[in-house]
């Protein structure tokens, strides 16, 4: 982590994804692009920029790939526990939502695992500002193989339920609600029964 400064600025990317916090700053995750060595790959890397100082700040993930085309892998730690090593694998097309108390979530898109290996994602995370900790909270921490992703559980239509999932998707709409709750709409992954094609399923 670096502190703000005039120079500091992200490298250019595609399918970053964006918060902005009760504050009014913005924050920026990932996404397909440039490294700080100029080498091109999926990036996990989170920046900070406050509009009152017009400064960016490298908040945390890495400031390199591993080598071109490639990633970070995920540190998930412990389902529903935060840590200072945990973060989230390098990837592109994320969906996020902030909610009403400035924490910032992630969820899924293409990128990499606990593993290192590349494919689509389903794991959901959570950021808190004032700790600087990421929080693995659900979803699969690895992919079944390369370039695959896991298949949703579905349950019963408007039932909630422990074992339901969305399934990995990459492109995905997101919003959180006046009371709180968290809505993922559609995107690119995988149905049920595996089969990978663009969805209009509807999730909270």
């Amino acid at each position: 982590m670096q502190a703000p400064a005039a120079g500091n600025v992200p490298g250019s990317r595609q399918g970053g994804v964006t918060w902005t916090d009760p504050n009014g700053n913005l924050w920026l995750f990932g996404g397909y692009g440039y490294d700080s060595s100029g080498t091109a790959g999926y990036l996990n890397d989170l920046w900070e920029f406050k509009p009152s100082t017009n400064q960016w700040t490298w908040i945390g993930g890495s400031s390199k790939v591993p080598q071109a085309q490639g990633g970070q892998a995920g540190v998930y730690g412990t389902l529903g526990a935060p840590a200072a090593a945990n973060v989230p694998g390098a990837r592109s097309g994320a969906a996020g939502w902030a909610d009403k108390t400035g924490n910032l979530w992630l969820y899924g898109g293409d990128g990499f695992d606990a593993s290192g290996t590349q494919g689509t994602l389903n794991d959901l995370w959570e950021f808190n500002p004032s700790t600087g900790e990421w929080t693995w909270m659900g979803g699969n921490s690895l992919v079944p193989g390369l370039y695959e992703g896991q298949p949703g559980v579905y349950g019963t239509i408007g039932q909630p339920a422990t074992g339901n999932l969305p399934g990995d998707r990459t492109g995905a709409a997101a919003w959180i609600d006046k009371s709180g709750n968290s809505w993922l709409f559609g995107g690119d992954g995988e149905d049920s029964t595996h089969n990978s094609g663009v969805f209009n399923d509807l999730w909270e």
